[in-house]
């Protein structure tokens, strides 16, 4: 499912009511964006991160930086929106 979002004069942009309940959003939610290959994703800050447990794995070269883990969570993220879009998650990579 695609939704069209218009950005303001001020630089707002309201997300459609549909898309809201969808991503369970609620007023004063935030939401994390992510730029990569030239792709906004947005993912809303309310992901329990008890969902993220192993996500990371076991790392090859010992312990993961705290930039490495910065990069892989904004990562999977963008990537759960994307999925939860019905397309395949490793088309956006």
């Amino acid at each position: 499912m695609t939704w069209k979002l218009t950005v303001s004069a001020k630089g707002q942009v309201t997300i459609p009511k549909d898309l809201r309940e969808r991503l369970s959003l609620l007023p004063g939610d935030e939401l994390v964006a992510v730029l990569e290959a030239d792709q906004l994703l947005l993912t809303p800050k309310n992901i329990d991160f008890n969902d993220l447990a192993g996500l990371l794995g076991q790392p090859p070269k010992g312990r993961a930086s705290l930039e490495d883990i910065d990069t892989t969570v904004a990562r999977a993220a963008g990537e759960n929106v994307v999925a939860s879009d019905g397309r395949n998650s490793e088309a956006a990579e």
